[in-house]
């Protein structure tokens, strides 16, 4: 790429035209804080939010003491109610649940126990939440791919709730898609697709199409999970669960997978390139970086 180029460049384009695989990308996030903020969002949208400080003292202890715990900002365009909507998301494979309550002021957060609320099921939220990260500021590849997303998705509503979100990760992946409570991430959607997310959403099952991987897996787990899928075209969220995982180099990964219906253990042995692709992995980036992806080298039913 030319000097004069550089600062002009789409990451998201220049991903697909790599021909990055999505698959195995999504950061690990087993709890997720979702707070409304409906002001302005800037590239570090939460430290420049005017949340008052002891509120962002209380967030921040939080996600410093819950490992693979997470914070987005939300927000959307029509929401007129006077209170603030707040979302603990547990992405638990087997049993995940997601948390809604309506703040007065933020300072009601204060008073929340996170793990009394973690044990207490008067709070749960019976339908889902969509996120799409349209965060500009943070990147611009979220803002010209997700907010068209984020506007066909609140067309379709039909019980669950979608919302704009500040950086999911990964933004060279724009539009990025966050199903919870599942903690399930799609990458490169459009908003022609929206409908198939959609339903296989609320039909529990994964669309491959665009999918990134499960927030409550490892990322060589992602991977794996992405091949056992596509090979067995079983596609249902609950089909399988995670049995074990081996590693005997940096490269090699063997992922065991149950079959929730079958009784049968479904082995995936994949193996990772970390320098497979030199790119721009955001659209501030002045260098490229070395992109990792994974390949499929057996699976089988043990």
């Amino acid at each position: 790429m030319r000097e004069k180029d550089k600062q002009i460049f789409s990451c998201s384009a220049l991903s697909m035209e790599s021909d990055e695989k999505i698959f195995g990308t999504v950061p690990r996030v087993d709890i997720w804080f979702l707070l409304e903020y409906r002001g302005a969002w800037s590239d570090k949208a939460f430290v420049t939010s005017e949340i008052p400080e002891n509120v962002k003292k209380r967030i921040n202890g939080c996600l410093d003491s819950i490992p693979n715990s997470r914070l987005q900002l939300i927000k959307r365009l029509d929401n007129a109610e006077k209170k603030l909507k707040f979302y603990v998301g547990v992405c638990d494979e087997l049993e995940p649940k997601l948390y809604e309550f309506a703040l007065s002021s933020y300072e009601d957060i204060l008073g929340l126990d996170i793990n009394k609320v973690l044990s207490n099921d008067s709070y749960l939220r019976e339908e889902p939440l969509f996120l799409v990260c349209t965060n500009g500021a943070y990147d611009k590849c979220c803002g010209k791919h997700g907010v068209p997303v984020y506007l066909e998705t609140v067309k379709q509503e039909n019980g669950y709730l979608t919302w704009q979100c500040t950086h999911l990760g990964g933004h060279r992946f724009a539009a990025n898609f966050l199903c919870l409570p599942h903690g399930i991430y799609y990458g490169r959607v459009r908003d022609n697709n929206v409908t198939k997310l959609i339903d296989d959403s609320r039909k529990q099952n994964i669309y491959l199409g665009n999918y990134r991987g499960r927030s409550c897996y490892v990322k060589d787990v992602q991977a794996a999970d992405y091949f056992l899928r596509t090979n067995t075209g079983i596609n249902s969220i609950s089909a399988f669960r995670l049995k074990e995982v081996r590693t005997p180099d940096k490269e090699s990964s063997f992922v065991g997978f149950l079959s929730q219906n079958e009784g049968k253990t479904y082995l995936v042995h994949i193996k990772k390139d970390r320098s497979a692709l030199m790119n721009y992995t955001s659209c501030k980036d002045k260098e490229k970086s070395p992109v990792a992806q994974y390949k499929l080298v057996e699976y089988k039913v043990l």
